[in-house]
């Protein structure tokens, strides 16, 4: 009888463990690189006062948990050398747990490295790099720690009401000696 009983407990035994690892194994990360989205980060001027920012980005498993409990922010670069961040996670770790690795966000309005709102954009300053970045967001503001990945934008000219959006920047060729 208890032998009977003991392998009815272990056979439920395995069934939950089975079930929580398959539980664990459903939420793996499909990336294989951390890296900004270019597809999905673009920016558009609305009018000389108002603009809209989106980023979306990709992440491995592993980054969710090395990075767990840090911050994802976004450095976008304008022309006249003006910086705007935003963020885009506030625990890494438990936004690819319970969300997913594809993070995707949008916002009118950037901040500086302060906090405080910035709104640099205009047809002839507009964002030329944008870097994903690991660090901390806290009450003297942003902190950058770990360049993740940089998109670039390269153009003479921008029009209002019209998305336009990143790509991977140029490398520079390797020194010939």
């Amino acid at each position: 009888m208890f032998y009977i009983r003991g392998t009815a407990i272990l056979v439920l035994w395995f069934i939950a463990a089975r079930a929580t690892a398959f539980c664990q194994l459903r939420n793996a990360s499909e990336y294989s690189q951390d890296r900004i989205n270019t597809d999905g980060t673009y920016f558009v001027l609305r009018d000389e006062a108002a603009a809209d920012f989106g980023w979306a980005s990709e992440w491995t498993m592993y980054s969710s948990i090395d990075y767990s409990e840090k911050c994802a922010m976004l450095v976008w670069h304008f022309k006249d050398g003006t910086k705007g961040y935003s963020m885009q996670a506030e625990d890494i770790g438990e936004t690819g747990r319970s969300i997913g690795y594809f993070i995707s966000g949008k916002s009118s309005n950037l901040q500086g490295a302060n906090s405080k709102p910035i709104q640099p954009m205009t047809r002839s300053n507009y964002p030329v790099k944008v870097e994903l970045w690991i660090g901390e967001i806290g009450e003297t503001g942003f902190s950058p720690k770990v360049l993740i990945d940089s998109a670039c934008f390269d153009t003479k000219a921008i029009e209002p009401n019209r998305a336009y959006h990143f790509s991977m920047c140029k490398q520079e060729p390797a020194p010939h000696f």
